[in-house]
């Protein structure tokens, strides 16, 4: 991420740049020639695991602008590769570049195809990368790396004509907008600001002419051409470049663009190559020109770095993880031992509180068991409370009822008078924990039954016998909601059974106004245990 090594192709050498932290170091340069690949793979040799970027500023660079029928997934694929073969034949180095649709007709795809030519230059050099194994980022060019450079110095327009001073030559790009159409470089014999500004002015005018021809420049429209040149050539430049109907000039120095772009030391800046190398250093675009086998090793080192992080990562995990056991494994340790002292503090309290007590014949044991048998006698104490809150609270739903007098009885004699049996203790689960005694097995009487005789009687009565039948069943059937309680009608207030006769006299008022209709419940009940 922060060591690359970028290097800068021309038809003459290449030059070797490493870059670190965001700036270039010193170059080596290369000769092309056996001498120079000899030396250019003894300098791979000893920066085998660096990533490298392979920048060709050359002639043999060949652009071509062509419409495709709009299609999608494999077709699209298919068609661009078919159409690169055509175009390219004799070269691996080729790319396409979708730059938009047409708006009108079929709307078909408007492509850039572009592709480095001579084969023959680059291979040398390719060849003794494969050789040394070098992580090979990407191949790409000046003039594809131009349309970060306008963007980058904000000077893009409709129809923009992009010159360049380079150490390969003159290097004129044109934009339309942001997408590249045509760019070619012109070799330069000599660098001196007169040759310059005379190859420029006449170089311009000629691209002028080529674009007005190819269609690329509508009739009647403006040329805006951006010459970017060090300070010392800007007056040649200046004075060689007129303006004309078709063709405006605009001048950028070169240490201007190099302070917009970041670069660290902008006033030794003379030659537009460290602009691109710099932008090919921070921007690492895509690969354009590169094959998949230059690019293996680069690939594989991606790989290798990804399982070193992903094996990183698990061991601070795993790391992490044992730290954190190992700390709640402290803290665990810490506990046990506070609590053994405090353990061991509270019998030393206990033995003091012990031995300060005055002596007495029964043991500790032995006064417990009494406490506990004394509690379960309180508890199993027969008490009519409960039962009479049955009985009340039923009373409150038929207030027609009238209690006269209630006999409470408990004991053998309520359980014969018809409770229920108990049932039998429910056998120990396997595993459970062993319940304490109960209080039967150790000769402390269970709660016993109780029964409760209710005498009373149904008022007003006004001789309806109906309303203080049906008044009397009302309250039993009120009574028997409790579960535990069984409710028996011992006498209703008018004898229905079948046995018996039903007498009276008619006519005696006095006799049918004392006449009450009295009743009698007999109620058993079984206390919860």
């Amino acid at each position: 991420m922060f060591r690359k090594q970028l290097l800068y192709l021309t038809n003459n050498q290449l030059t070797a740049y490493p870059w670190a932290w965001g700036s270039l170091s010193p170059s080596h340069a290369f000769p092309n020639d056996e001498t120079g690949w000899a030396a250019f793979s003894r300098h791979l040799a000893g920066s085998k695991n660096t990533p490298t970027y392979l920048l060709a500023d050359l002639v043999e660079e060949d652009f071509q602008r062509e419409n495709l029928p709009h299609v999608r997934g494999a077709a699209k694929k298919n068609l661009i590769q078919r159409h690169l073969g055509q175009l390219y034949r004799d070269t691996p180095y080729r790319q396409a570049t979708l730059q938009g649709r047409e708006e009108q007709g079929r709307k078909d795809d408007i492509m850039l195809f572009s592709a480095l030519t001579n084969v023959e230059l680059l291979k040398p050099w390719l060849d003794a990368i494969l050789k040394q194994k070098t992580p090979l980022i990407g191949i790409t060019s000046p003039a594809l790396l131009s349309a970060v450079l306008i963007k980058k110095l904000g000077i893009a327009s409709n129809n923009l004509l992009l010159v360049t001073h380079q150490s390969s030559g003159l290097r004129q790009s044109f934009f339309q907008g942001a997408a590249l159409k045509f760019s070619r470089l012109t070799p330069l014999a000599d660098h001196n600001p007169d040759t310059v500004a005379d190859t420029t002015a006449r170089e311009t005018a000629n691209t002028r002419q080529f674009l007005a021809g190819a269609r690329l420049l509508p009739r009647g429209t403006t040329l805006d051409t951006v010459i970017l040149a060090g300070g010392e050539s800007l007056p040649q430049l200046q004075s060689a470049c007129q303006d004309a109907p078709a063709l405006a000039h605009r001048f950028f120095d070169l240490r201007d663009a190099a302070a917009r772009l970041g670069l660290k030391n902008p006033a030794s800046v003379s030659l537009c190559d460290p602009l691109f190398l710099f932008l090919l250093g921070h921007a690492a675009p895509a690969s354009h020109y590169a094959q998949a086998a230059q690019s293996r090793s680069f690939h594989l080192r991606q790989a290798r770095l990804v399982l070193y992080i992903l094996s990183a990562g698990i061991v601070a995990g795993a790391l992490s993880s044992a730290g954190s056991n190992s700390l709640e494994a402290l803290q665990h340790y810490r506990q046990s031992r506070q609590m053994a002292m405090e353990t061991r503090v509270a019998q030393s309290q206990y033995q003091t509180i012990i031995q300060s007590l005055p002596h007495t014949a029964v043991s500790p044991q032995n006064m417990k068991a009494a406490v506990d048998i004394e509690q379960t006698l309180s508890r199993n104490a027969p008490a009519p409370a409960e039962l009479l809150g049955i009985v009340s609270r039923a009373l409150d739903a038929l207030p027609q009822i009238r209690i006269d007098q209630l006999s409470w009885q408990v004991g053998a004699e309520a359980e014969a008078a018809g409770s229920p049996q108990s049932a039998p203790a429910p056998a120990p689960q396997p595993g459970a924990a062993e319940a304490a005694p109960g209080a039967t097995l150790i000769g402390i009487p269970k709660k016993p039954d109780q029964s409760l005789l209710i005498e009373g009687e149904v008022t007003p009565f006004r001789n309806d016998y109906r309303t203080a039948l049906e008044s009397v069943k009302l309250f039993a059937a009120e009574l028997g909601k409790n579960k535990r309680l069984k409710v028996e009608i011992a006498h209703l207030p008018l004898d229905i059974r079948p046995t018996e006769k039903l007498t009276g006299k008619a006519g005696n008022e006095d006799a049918d106004a004392q006449a009450q209709a009295r009743f009698s419940l007999k109620l058993n009940f079984r206390p919860e245990s």
